[in-house]
C-alpha cells in the first residue's frame, strides 16, 4: 500500500476516533443536563450549587465561586481550585433583595469540550435563576395576601372604632332624661359588640383557612338588623310587595363575614349623617332570592350630605382612610358577590349580592 493510501487511512482513523470522543462526550453532557433537570424541585434554592457539585464536575467544570446576598443576608460558597481573577463571572438576579454572582473554571483542553462543558453551565445557572425567582415570587405573593387580610382588619378595627366615637359622641351631649335610652341601646349592642372583638382578635391570631374551618352558618337577616342597630340606625328588612315572608338566608363564614365588613362601612357611613341619623322612619331593606344568593337594596332616607361621584374609587375620599367603601366592595366581590350604589331622588340605593350557603333556587 503507498504512503498516500496509508496516510489516508490514518487520517481518517484519526477523524473517526475524534468523532466517537466528541460524541461520547456530547452523551456525557446529555446525560449531565438531564441530572441537573432531574434534581428535586422543593430544594431550597441555597442548596442547589452543592447538589449539583458531583454533575457539574462530571461535566469537566473545575470550580465554582458564588457570593451574594439572599433577603438581605450574605451568602456565599466555593468549591474546586483558589478562584482566579480569569474565571467566567454571570450575575443572577432575583429582585432587589436576592442576587448572586456566580464564577466557574473548566478544565475542557479543546473548544468544542469548553462549548459543551459551558452548555451544561448555563442550564446549572438558569435553572438555580428560576428557583431562586419561583421563591422569591412565593414570598411575595405570601406577603401581598397578607397585607391584603390586614387591610381588611384594619377596616373592622377602624369601624369599631367609629362606633365608639358615635357613642361617646351621644353620650357626651344626652340629657340625664336620655341616658337611661342609651344605657338600654348600648346593653342591647354588647353581645354583638362581644362577638365582632372575639372575631377580630381570633383573625389576628390564626390563619384564616383555621377560622373559616367549622364556623357555623350565619343568617343574613340578622347581619343586616346587627349592623344597622350597632349604628343606631332602624332598619326593616322585608321581602318584595306581594311576595311570601322571607325563607331562612344561610351565609358560609366568608360570605357573611364579607357582607358583615361592608355593612359596618355603610351603616357607619349614614350613621354621620344628620338627617339619616335623626329619620324617624326606619330604613328599608328588600331582600329576595334569585339562583342561591341574596340580593338586597336598601334604600336610604335623603342625606344632607350629597352621595359623591365615583364613591368606590379607592383613596378618592378627603374624609376617613378613602378605601372604605372600596374595601366593602372588594370583599364582597373576593366572596363572589358585589356590591353597588346609586344616588336617587328619595335617597342612595345600595345593592348588595352575596351567595347563600346553599342554592336557593325559588325565586321570591
Amino acid at each position: 500500500m503507498s504512503f498516500l493510501a496509508w496516510l489516508l487511512v490514518s487520517v481518517g482513523l484519526m477523524l473517526l476516533l475524534a468523532a466517537w470522543a466528541v460524541w461520547h462526550r456530547g452523551q456525557r453532557i446529555s446525560r449531565c443536563i438531564a441530572e441537573l433537570l432531574a434534581l428535586p424541585a422543593d430544594m431550597h434554592p441555597l442548596r442547589w450549587p452543592e447538589k449539583a457539585h458531583p454533575i457539574l464536575a462530571s461535566a469537566g467544570v473545575a470550580g465554582i465561586d458564588w457570593d451574594g446576598v439572599w433577603f438581605g443576608d450574605a451568602v456565599s460558597g466555593h468549591w474546586g481550585p483558589p478562584t482566579e481573577a480569569n474565571w467566567p463571572c454571570q450575575t443572577l438576579h432575583a429582585g432587589p433583595d436576592c442576587q448572586i454572582e456566580l464564577r466557574w473554571a473548566d478544565v475542557a483542553r479543546t473548544d468544542e469540550a469548553r462549548a459543551l462543558t459551558l452548555a451544561v453551565v448555563d442550564v446549572f445557572a438558569q435553572t438555580w435563576l428560576s428557583r431562586m425567582r419561583e421563591r422569591t415570587q412565593a414570598v411575595a405573593v405570601a406577603l401581598a395576601q397578607r397585607a391584603h387580610v390586614q387591610l381588611y382588619w384594619q377596616h373592622d378595627m377602624r369601624n369599631l372604632a367609629q362606633w365608639v366615637g358615635l357613642l361617646a359622641e351621644e353620650f357626651s351631649t344626652a340629657t340625664a332624661e336620655q341616658l337611661p335610652r342609651l344605657a338600654q341601646r348600648l346593653q342591647r349592642q354588647a353581645p354583638l359588640l362581644q362577638a365582632r372583638a372575639q372575631k377580630l382578635l381570633a383573625a389576628t391570631e390564626a390563619p384564616a383557612a383555621t377560622q373559616a374551618k367549622g364556623t357555623p352558618l350565619a343568617d343574613a337577616r340578622h347581619l343586616l338588623e346587627n349592623a344597622a342597630e350597632l349604628a343606631g340606625l332602624a332598619l326593616n328588612v322585608h321581602a318584595p310587595q306581594g311576595a311570601p315572608n322571607l325563607p331562612a338566608l344561610p351565609l358560609d363564614g366568608p360570605q357573611a363575614e364579607a357582607l358583615e365588613r361592608a355593612l359596618d362601612n355603610i351603616f357607619s357611613n349614614i350613621a354621620r349623617d344628620s338627617i339619616a341619623r335623626h329619620a324617624i322612619a326606619p330604613m328599608s331593606c328588600e331582600c329576595r332570592v334569585q339562583d342561591g344568593a341574596l340580593h338586597a337594596r336598601m334604600h336610604t332616607p335623603k342625606l344632607a350630605t350629597p352621595w359623591p361621584r365615583r364613591a368606590f374609587e379607592p383613596l378618592k375620599s378627603a374624609t376617613g382612610s378613602g378605601m372604605g367603601l372600596y374595601q366593602a366592595r372588594r370583599s364582597l366581590r373576593d366572596a363572589q358577590g358585589d356590591l353597588q350604589a346609586s344616588d336617587e331622588p328619595q335617597g342612595v340605593i345600595f345593592s348588595i349580592v352575596v351567595p347563600l350557603s346553599t342554592p336557593q333556587r325559588q325565586e321570591i
